[in-house]
């Protein structure tokens, strides 16, 4: 993994593209046109030769494992939930500063966003033409417009390619499951005498799924408070256990209060002999009792399909000019598991109802009861079944060429983005209510107790009842009243025009200036539309809403490399590099962001770098414009001092301005003359974002309204018959400050050794601070590892590869440092164990066959290494798998082989 700032000759000449012997590599961390110029951001150069020896099952798996990404959106960090639409997606992350502060390109261009929050799954784009990854780990607004924050991702095509490649894969795990496929197929020619060129791409990868127990390390941890704390005795307030459940329900049904507490039932609907046991009861969960757990059903590996289909074309006007088109689609399908229907505890039946055990109704009556709290799981429903689809079209034309000395390129792009989210077997919370409340008439038949009742005006003639005990199933009739599929569509559009020219108007006496400027003008649109019951929350989950908005951008930028000096005693070659970049919001007004930058070569062995830059995180269109989507989420309540679920809904704000971030990145890089092929760089960074854009958490704003921030109350809603609160709206808002530290390392060195070649590279990253101030407290990231906030303090890749032949051996280890679970809460024993991983990839060419032929067999985790505990600290707790998809491998050992070929 060559860092292109620092690297030797060797490491560079790996990067270049596939059939683009020789060729110009322009790297994203400048946009002058300058050979052999090296910026002063740090740049990490992913080439196609370091992707095939590592054999990934993917593009985005391989960019992922790199330490500056962490907190990346992934098929495999499901927590169970269904409200995002980004499930199957591959969204990076940067330093983990948001997926919506990373600025994906595609050969240095916008992509239309693949969410609201505009992110862009890297699963739709043509992997099978990428030639390498650029990725920028600095501020690089000035250079690249907004979002930019964390950096920049630039996937670069090999849009020159001739001949016909491919390649098919399969994967599967050591239990059987999570099967991977993948082929692609690409093809290139020239035409008119070599004036112009076509080539298209095609691809298909499919996944399937995993659940969490039917892995052996899945143990039900989860975190729960600690029965030996109080307020006085300094015990820590939770701890982390294993086999916890939940204290409220169970499959077949549980009576949660009154004088019946603790009846079970079986199977068969009647109560079970044996009482319930709940052990150490703590809010929802249950610790050494007869609690059943539910995070085993979750799937850790979503199923996920995706499609992809390419092509470019271009031809040479002149010798000097030529015009280029480009069309693409993708699209990606998760279809998957979540919950069951949970009603903990909070169901109110009758003791006249029909399904009713008779001995626990007379024993009922005779205490004196009418009616009782009753709680299931509902499995007997099955899980809640999500679906989401993202379908992306993008289509593109431009020119470009050299006029009188002058670089131009300019293009228009138009591209479509359509999501669709669907919620299916998703009860009708009202409909549920009333099918479980079932009445028995005088002539046998059971009836919902609604239409049985002396008041006409509750009646509905759909009401089918079904049985709440037991498993028996419901019928046909009575789920098709009570559930339902809630659904929503969201087309984004994008239309960008830019255009830049660069060249070198000038020299100084160290050397020519280099100049590029350009223009752009983008617009973004939306429109959201959904089911008629989401819009009255009326499921349990889903409930979206409809909404639309547009947003559009007007750039221009100028950026400069000035050398000042050459050939001078300490100074072979010092360089400034700044940029500056004015935009206009239609909705937020105007901002300026820059950078200042300096390269110090002082010798051939020697180069130091820095920059200072002012970025910015303009409001996406998720913070402008959600219509809102409602879901349920327990809180406690300071009024009436009580616990319950209400309705949190997370709605757009258009007031909100751009986020402001200031960049400090200073390194230094060592190639010593002692050992020809070594390179080694460090960069310390400082990010510090003001005015960022922050959803507050339900249950901080509710405890700010009634606390130091009153002003939040406008965003909760309070029954005037109960005193409840119904719902809490969750608008973004410009309120918090970030601020993120640390170092980059990096090592390469290749070497001959014996008949063959020796590569060995190493990257880390070590978080000194990650810290998000919310204005009511400020929380430390770094070093805590549960929950997508999780940043390790070190995080490690460590790649050694020999080539002797036609045969590459790559074995790849992974580092994950200890760390805690968290340290917003004190939590007994709170640590979390290092992690290690060893990949090992196994390549064989055959380059005098024809199609030049390579086989490759790669095995991931080879000691199939379990995932470090580390469970979910806030969100839906029962159905916590007790690990970070995010950072661990939740797979185990996993084979996979296939073939590529190039004619």
């Amino acid at each position: 993994m060559a860092q292109i700032n620092d690297a030797p000759a060797e490491a560079r000449s790996a990067d270049l593209p596939e059939g683009g012997d020789g060729a110009e590599i322009v790297v994203t961390a400048t946009r002058t046109n300058r050979t052999g110029y090296t910026a002063p951001t740090p740049t990490t150069v992913l080439s196609i030769e370091q992707m095939n020896q590592a054999a990934p099952a993917n593009l985005a798996d391989f960019v992922n494992q790199l330490p500056v990404l962490s907190g990346s959106v992934s098929p495999r960090n499901n927590n169970g939930t269904t409200n995002g639409g980004t499930a199957g997606a591959n969204l990076l992350n940067l330093r983990n500063l948001g997926v919506n502060r990373t600025l994906a390109l595609l050969d240095g261009r916008r992509v239309v966003a693949s969410t609201l929050t505009g992110a862009v799954d890297v699963n739709l784009l043509p992997s099978a033409l990428v030639s390498r990854v650029d990725v920028v780990t600095g501020g690089a607004s000035a250079a690249w417009g907004s979002d930019a924050v964390a950096g920049v991702v630039n996937f670069v095509l090999d849009d020159r390619y001739e001949g016909v490649k491919g390649k098919i894969s399969r994967g599967i795990t050591q239990e059987g499951d999570g099967d991977t496929f993948q082929a692609e197929l690409s093809g290139g020619v020239a035409f008119a005498g070599g004036r112009g060129h076509i080539v298209v791409s095609g691809q298909y990868s499919d996944s399937g799924r995993t659940r969490a127990q039917d892995r052996s390390w899945y143990d039900g941890s989860k975190l729960i408070l600690n029965p030996d704390y109080t307020p006085t005795n300094g015990a820590p307030q939770y701890m982390v256990a294993r086999h916890v459940g939940l204290a409220s329900a169970t499959d077949n049904g549980l009576i949660t209060a009154g004088p019946l507490r603790g009846t079970q039932f079986g199977a068969d609907g009647l109560a079970l002999p044996t009482l319930f046991d709940f052990g150490y009861v703590a809010g929802l969960q249950s610790l050494g009792g007869s609690a059943e757990d539910q995070g085993g059903r979750i799937e850790v590996s979503i199923p996920t399909k995706n499609y992809s289909l390419f092509g470019h074309i271009s031809y040479d006007l002149t010798d000097a000019l030529q015009i280029f088109a480009e069309a693409g689609y993708g699209r990606s399908e998760a279809n998957y598991l979540s919950v069951s229907y949970n009603r903990f505890g909070n169901l109110v039946l009758s003791t006249e109802n029909a399904y009713l055990d008779p001995s626990v109704r007379s024993a009922l009556v005779a205490a004196g009861e009418t009616s009782f709290r009753y709680g299931t799981s509902n499995i007997k429903f099955g899980q809640l079944a999500a679906r989401n689809i993202r379908d992306m079209q993008r289509y593109l034309a431009g020119i470009k060429g050299d006029i009188g000395g002058w670089t131009l390129n300019a293009y228009y792009q138009h591209g479509m983005s359509r999501i669709v989210s669907e919620v299916g077997n998703n009860p009708i919370a009202a409909r549920y209510e009333k099918a479980a409340n079932a009445t028995r008439l005088g002539d046998g038949t059971i009836v919902c107790s609604v239409n049985a009742d002396a008041t006409a005006a509750n009646d509905d003639a759909a009401c089918s009842p079904f049985n709440p005990f037991g498993a028996a199933p419901a019928s046909d009739q009575s789920r098709a009243y009570v559930f339902g599929t809630a659904k929503q569509v969201i087309d984004i559009k994008q239309d960008v025009v830019a255009a830049t020219i660069s060249g070198e108007p000038g020299s100084t006496w160290a050397g020519p200036i280099s100049f590029v400027a350009g223009a752009e003008y983008r617009r973004e649109t939306f429109k959201a539309v959904a089911d008629a019951v989401s819009l009255t929350n009326g499921f349990f989950t889903g409930n979206f809403k409809p909404s639309s908005g547009q947003i559009s951008v007007k750039e221009v930028f100028g950026e400069i490399v000035l050398p000042l000096l050459k050939d001078a005693p300490f100074a072979k070659d010092v360089s400034f590099n700044g940029a500056v970049r004015y935009t206009d919001y239609s909705m937020s007004g105007s901002v300026t962001t820059w950078k200042a930058g300096l390269t110090w070569e002082a010798s051939h062995e020697w180069r130091l770098r820095g920059v200072r830059s002012r970025d910015i995180r303009a409001p996406n269109l998720n913070d402008l414009f959600q219509g809102g989507q409602a879901f349920p989420l327990a809180i406690a309540d300071p009024v009436t001092s009580s616990s319950y679920t209400t309705f949190v809904t997370v709605v757009g704000n258009s007031s909100l301005r751009p986020e402001r971030a200031d960049t400090l990145s200073v390194g230094i890089g060592y190639r010593p003359d002692w050992l020809p092929g070594l390179a080694l760089s460090v960069d310390y960074y400082d990010i510090k974002i003001k005015q960022a854009i922050v959803s507050l958490p339900a249950q901080n704003l509710i405890d700010g309204c009634y606390g130091a921030s009153p002003g939040l109350c406008q965003y909760i809603t309070r029954s005037a018959a109960t005193n409840l609160i119904t719902e809490v709206l969750t608008p973004g808002i410009n309120f918090s400050r970030e601020r993120a530290t640390g170092i980059d390392f990096e090592v390469n060195y290749r070497t001959r050794l014996g008949a063959g070649t020796l590569d060995l590279s190493a990257l880390a990253n070590h978080v000194r601070r990650r810290t998000v101030d919310t204005g009511f407290r400020v929380y430390e990231y770094a070093g805590t590892m549960s929950e997508n906030t999780a940043v390790p303090k070190w995080r490690g890749v460590a790649n050694i590869s020999y080539r002797q032949g036609g045969t590459t051996l790559n074995l790849r280890e992974r580092f994950i440092s200890a760390g805690k679970y968290t340290k917003e809460i004190t939590v007994k024993d709170n640590h979390v164990k290092a992690a290690y991983y060893t990949d090992l990839t196994l390549t064989q060419d055959f380059h005098d066959f024809a199609g030049k032929p390579s086989l490759f067999f790669a095995v991931d985790n080879v000691f199939n290494q379990s995932p470090r505990v580390s469970p979910l600290i806030l969100g839906p707790v029962h159905i916590n798998v007790g690990t970070n998809g995010s950072l661990y491998d939740v797979l185990g050992r996993t084979f996979r082989a296939g073939l590529r070929f190039n004619l």
